[in-house]
């Protein structure tokens, strides 16, 4: 856990900026989805290894196309943030606008309070070399961090997203379906 915490503090601008980034794209999808039923409809899922294989194998693949930013220093990672994070926002303003906030309470909230923040680290993982580019150029006080630090804290952040949406895929199957 120690590590954990030590790393989020290494990386806390890079976290800071992924949970903006990410949280704001949702936003502004929600808002402008806000209301607007059409082409949504609520079909119920069954709890089982499929649906939970279905679920995390979907939001692993965001993270990790968000985490693929890496290699193109974060370039990607915005782009694939504000498109994922907006559709996404979308697809909840509208699942509100069909369930209602009482339904989208009991079948959203449960998993969404850990899958939501695991996409923002996933995102966040994608900005590290981002974060440490920028800090060298504008002349940041600190030592400069060594490329395997920063790919190591990178993969880090990926990790505890990962494990994030394991435990979200596990309350969005056998919790959420209820």
């Amino acid at each position: 856990m120690n590590e954990v915490v030590g790393l989020l503090r290494r990386q806390r601008m890079a976290v800071l900026l992924g949970f903006l980034l990410w949280f704001g794209s949702l936003a502004v999808g929600a808002v402008l989805g806000h209301g607007r039923a059409d082409g949504l409809e609520v079909r119920p899922a069954q709890a089982g290894a499929s649906l939970w294989w279905s679920v995390f194998s979907a939001n692993a693949g965001v993270a990790l196309l968000a985490f693929g930013g890496l290699l193109t220093m974060g370039v990607v990672t915005v782009l694939f943030s504000l498109v994922s994070g907006t559709l996404t926002g979308l697809g909840l303003g509208k699942a509100l606008a069909v369930a209602g906030p009482a339904t989208m309470a009991l079948r959203v909230l449960p998993h969404a309070l850990l899958e939501l923040p695991a996409i923002a680290l996933a995102v966040a993982a994608g900005l590290v070399p981002l974060v440490a580019a920028v800090r060298r150029l504008v002349g940041s006080s600190r030592p400069r961090p060594l490329v395997r630090d920063l790919l190591v804290d990178s993969v880090g952040l990926l990790g505890v997203a990962l494990t994030l949406i394991f435990l979200a895929a596990t309350i969005e199957t056998w919790v959420s379906t209820l």
